[in-house]
């Protein structure tokens, strides 16, 4: 029986247990955590046995459903063997950029029944599904037992994320469950943003710095989907925090962006423009943290007007192309001198 346990979902395209893995395994088994590792790897026996030096088991499964299937076979095998909080986590972050423990002591010292990171508000209100923190009441309840139990190998990344980390927080909060997030939008003024986003992406260095998360998402700094500007400051910013954990980000990176012909530099040196919406995210951010409501609904305001002005444009460029079409083959005929 475990009094606490954490289970934690790998997995590495090169087949291959990355030392920014083992850095955050040995902080979560600091905090007290046995480690069940759920790999969808290929592993060596030496990087089972690495992952044994800190895990209580290390299970390795076909690579189908991603996470949510990982967690699943965990909990088919380990949850009810908990009696107290399940830990649920996995390698999509680089962690602890900071106190790890002082985080989690920060996190529940808020009484609630489910615990993350992150809430976000996107499509519904959810916490971010990369660390969860859940009471033996909730991970018991047989409505959570049944998001698990889902067949994610026959869904779509999309659908697992809709089906999974969205449904399991709206299963919790229809059996009124409380969830609670170190950052859900709220600054440490207790000021409320305007704006719901991707927060570990549109304000990264605003969680690490000022509301004390020990997370990067690589995503982040291996893909930069949402086109971020000031990623290549990130060594500073960590090198803060967790110096050592530095050349584990910078190894991972040379192998995983590098390795595939992609170019580090080129995603993490974004310009940004003054309408960029990281621009009035993190306005947005600064705003509620200072206490200027009044500055936060007109950067609100504006941001609804940049939005009306591109649908504009986009209308009135649509609905000219007719004429675009018929004046094509004048343009060929009479080309610009």
């Amino acid at each position: 029986m475990f009094d606490k346990l954490c289970l934690f979902a790998h997995f590495d395209r090169d087949d291959l247990v990355a030392d920014y893995v083992l850095h955050y395994l040995q902080a979560i088994r600091n905090a007290g955590f046995p480690i069940v590792v759920i790999s969808t790897s290929k592993l060596s026996a030496e990087d089972v046995a690495r992952l044994k030096s800190v895990a209580h088991d290390v299970i390795l499964r076909e690579n189908r459903g991603h996470d949510f299937a990982s967690w699943g076979l965990g909990l088919e095998r380990y949850a009810d063997q908990v009696t107290g909080q399940l830990l649920i986590a996995n390698d999509s972050v680089y962690a602890p950029i900071g106190d790890f423990g002082d985080a989690l002591a920060r996190l529940t010292s808020v009484e609630a029944d489910a615990y993350g990171m992150i809430e976000s508000l996107e499509i519904a209100r959810h916490l971010q599904s990369w660390f969860l923190l859940l009471e033996k009441r909730v991970h018991a309840h047989p409505d959570f037992r049944a998001v698990f139990a889902q067949d994610f190998s026959a869904l779509v990344k999309t659908d697992i994320i809709r089906n999974g980390e969205i449904g399991l927080s709206q299963t919790l909060l229809s059996h009124g469950f409380r969830l609670h997030a170190l950052f859900s939008g709220l600054s440490r003024t207790g000021r409320a943003m305007h704006m719901s986003s991707n927060y570990s992406h549109f304000l990264w260095r605003e969680l690490i710095e000022n509301e004390g998360i020990p997370f990067l998402k690589i995503e982040l700094l291996r893909v930069n989907p949402c086109r971020i500007a000031d990623l290549a400051e990130w060594p500073e910013i960590v090198g803060r925090h967790a110096p050592e954990l530095v050349p584990m980000i910078q190894d991972h990176l040379e192998r995983t962006v590098t390795g595939q012909g992609k170019s580090i530099e080129a995603i993490q040196r974004i310009s940004v423009t003054r309408n960029d919406m990281q621009s009035f995210i993190r306005r947005d951010y600064a705003y509620a943290s200072t206490r200027r409501p009044i500055a936060g609904l007109g950067n609100l305001l504006l941001l609804n007007g940049v939005r009306m002005k591109r649908l504009l444009m986009h209308v009135v460029y649509r609905s000219l192309a007719p004429i675009r079409h018929k004046l094509g083959p004048l343009r060929r005929k009479f080309p610009p001198q």
